[in-house]
């Protein structure tokens, strides 16, 4: 196995790697109306990579192989024979996402997801990714085995999409099958291609993942009303920062990073539109900050978002008159919600 190598999703790494790679392959590239499928399938690797990071004492040997075949359909439906993909009993799980539950409800799939991994591995992968064991012979178990690795996959790659600037999108709950899926899966409409990623464990190709995506997924922004607002983010944790301030720059907004809170009063006079208080950086004096705010004309009425590490800190800032508090961590989708409720 190799050394755990895994690091965040990287906007401007990963739209480096889209705009040489769509050039090679001949793919439409991001544009400002949302990425392109291609985009969309790295992001559907960095998730599957962060998952079996996080759960696993042990990483993917190599990078994952990905590629871009045809979607063979009939009535919207994918063919699906998962004997290609091992040549050998293998059980895979389909779930689908869609705008909201009443476009779900309709059938109209924005992205579908499929992993594939072979009947007799499936116990071992899911022993890794610290699941309780199944019994590779029974087919109902490695069904709900192969479904829990398919939905903490969607769970993941939706968090990914939302560092991207991508809605929250819904949901369906997953189908598993043996070998094949007599009536196909659900893919999005008018769609004729797809992304197949594989990856090896010990130099072995042991999970393949499928994703069929609108080629120009729309971005989620926020209101006409955000415009240019100005949020200035008070925080050192520098891998937390640098993910979120891609998210809010995505959202419109204008962010403005300092690292302590002597630099955070100062910059009180750009008169931002909402504050956000990163309460673990170490030295931190929140009394300070919140006395000083209170004693600056102008600067009284701007609202406050603080960031904790537990809700029992929450009371102690509500005194402070702070609008509105998330617990670490937290989803984007959540803080984006909580800065609407402010500004």
């Amino acid at each position: 196995m190799q050394e755990r190598n895994y690091s965040p999703l990287d906007i401007d790494m990963l739209r480096a790697i889209v705009q040489r790679e769509s050039f090679r392959l001949n793919l439409r590239a991001y544009s400002s109306e949302g990425e392109s499928s291609f985009t969309l399938a790295l992001a559907a690797s960095a998730a599957m990579k962060k998952i079996f990071f996080e759960k696993s004492k042990q990483t993917f040997s190599a990078e994952p192989l990905l590629e871009k075949k045809v979607v063979t359909q009939f009535v919207h439906r994918m063919r699906v024979d998962a004997m290609e993909k091992f040549n050998s009993t293998t059980v895979f799980s389909a779930l689908q996402f869609a705008a909201d539950l009443a476009a779900l409800e309709k059938l109209q799939y924005m992205v579908t997801l499929v992993v594939y991994v072979e009947q007799q591995f499936l116990p071992d992968f899911l022993r890794l990714l610290q699941y309780p064991y199944i019994d590779a012979d029974e087919d109902s178990e490695c069904k709900d085995g192969c479904g829990a690795v398919v939905n903490v996959l969607g769970g993941q790659y939706k968090r990914e999409l939302a560092v991207l600037g991508y809605k929250d999108l819904e949901m369906s709950p997953f189908n598993s099958f043996i070998n094949t899926a007599p009536d196909g899966v659900g893919v999005p409409k008018e769609v004729r291609e797809k992304f197949e990623i594989s990856f090896s464990i010990d130099g072995v190709k042991r999970l393949v993942v499928e994703m069929v995506t609108l080629d120009m997924l729309p971005k989620w922004r926020t209101s006409g009303k955000a415009g240019s607002k100005k949020i200035l983010v008070i925080g050192d944790e520098h891998a937390f920062i640098k993910t979120y301030e891609s998210f809010l720059h995505s959202q419109g907004f204008e962010v403005i990073v300092v690292n302590d809170v002597a630099e955070g009063i100062k910059r009180l006079d750009i008169k931002p539109h909402l504050i956000i208080f990163d309460t673990l950086m170490p030295g931190l004096n929140a009394d300070e900050f919140f006395l000083t705010k209170k004693k600056i004309e102008g600067a009284q009425q701007i609202p406050v978002v603080v960031l904790i590490a537990g809700e029992d800190q929450a009371a102690m800032f509500k005194r402070e008159g702070v609008t509105e508090y998330l617990v670490k961590p937290f989803q984007p989708a959540a803080l984006l919600k909580c800065i609407q409720r402010c500004v």
